[in-house]
């Protein structure tokens, strides 16, 4: 396409201040041209924060605008699907936060619409940009590690144990941690090691959360609030996962606790996000030495965003924009896509029933 590709923000929370609106603004390729939320006092605030754009509470008047080349959705879970159906529908190119729906039919259904109206799509699974993942990547692929054996993965939150409003209802939401934080896990990891053909899995909810920030009650919660499980890879490895938002002392200035690890025939190697510019690396014999991350996976090669620049592990996150706007431009298909988004919801859906049900469950994925 020429000329700058126009954005829509749908959903002008704290997602879209944090990642997105920063990543627009550094990319010279694109610009921000309209924002869509219910909230009229958020669009107000973001005015002025934001800058000239079209207002709107109505995301049917984003679908409908020939002004808008794509569309950027990080509203709630439940509202996913019918934004990204009316845009698709619209021709317009969608990136969406994930999960992409309450469940994995939403996903599915989300990803036949943007295939089936040929419109670029983009799952926002942001960790996949981080420094030390692309290198852990490229250690896995080149064989440096040998083969793969084992993948690990804790996701450790200390936040506090009041309402999370509409994400603690399972109706809303689909779930809690499983499908806010653990998502990202399970997508990383069969971007290093494949398909996740079958789960055993359970989730639990400590905490009811009947009371608002501001000291008000509201319902319980039923969704969970620590999520585990044993993975088989259809490339024979195996892997375990763990999150939760409820583990003491792992506040980190927000950023929390993350460990991910690859275990291989020749050596082992380790993703962390409070040190995203950094991996750990282990050969048999031996421990594991942290390492710089090469120059040349700091960052995409043509991005204009300097490395050295800000709080390594938020500025990554910029270049989740940059692929993005980078597939429309080149009119390829972005990383990740919906497919990928799909799959993901389907392990973590298969998770859910293994929970249910106390037993090994195949993952069904049927785009």
């Amino acid at each position: 396409m020429t000329g700058k590709v126009r954005i829509a923000i749908i959903g002008a929370g704290l997602v879209s201040d944090f990642h997105h609106v920063p990543g627009i603004k550094l990319d010279p390729r694109a610009e921000l041209v309209a924002v869509c939320d219910p909230n009229q006092a958020l669009l107000d605030q973001r005015k002025g924060e934001w800058g000239p754009a079209k207002y709107t509470t109505k995301y049917e008047e984003i679908a409908a605008d020939p002004d808008i080349d794509a569309v950027i959705i990080a509203t709630p879970n439940f509202t996913h699907k019918a934004i990204a159906i009316a845009c698709a529908n619209a021709g317009k190119h969608i990136m969406a936060e994930k999960p992409l729906g309450v469940n994995y039919e939403e996903a599915r259904d989300m990803y036949r619409a943007a295939r089936d109206n040929n419109v670029r799509h983009m799952t926002a699974f942001t960790y996949r940009f981080a420094p030390s993942m692309l290198y852990l990547k490229h250690l896995v692929k080149s064989g440096a590690l040998g083969t793969p054996r084992h993948f690990r993965s804790q996701r450790f939150l200390d936040l506090p144990e009041t309402s999370w409003g509409w994400r603690q209802y399972k109706k809303l939401a689909g779930a809690g941690d499983l499908y806010d934080m653990t998502i990202h896990r399970i997508d990383f990891a069969q971007d290093l090691l494949g398909p996740i053909q079958s789960v055993c899995g359970a989730v639990q909810t400590f905490v009811p959360r009947t009371q608002t920030p501001d000291g008000k009650t509201c319902e319980p919660s039923d969704v969970d609030d620590w999520s585990a499980m044993i993975g088989r890879f259809q490339c024979g490895a195996v892997g375990v996962w763990e999150g939760s938002t409820l583990m003491k002392g792992h506040h980190n200035n927000g950023v929390g606790f993350e460990w991910a690890e690859i275990n291989g025939s020749e050596g082992s190697a380790v993703y962390q996000l409070v040190d995203p510019n950094y991996i750990l690396v282990g050969k048999h014999g031996g421990s594991m030495e942290k390492m710089p991350v090469p120059a040349e996976f700091m960052k995409p090669k043509d991005s204009p965003r300097n490395p050295a620049d800000g709080k390594p592990s938020t500025v990554f996150r910029y270049d989740l924009m940059w692929e993005f706007v980078s597939a429309i431009v080149e009119g390829r298909d972005a990383m990740p896509g919906f497919d990928h988004g799909a799959s993901a919801q389907a392990v973590a859906d298969a998770v859910l029933e293994s929970s249910a049900a106390g037993k090994w469950v195949d993952v069904r994925y049927d785009l």
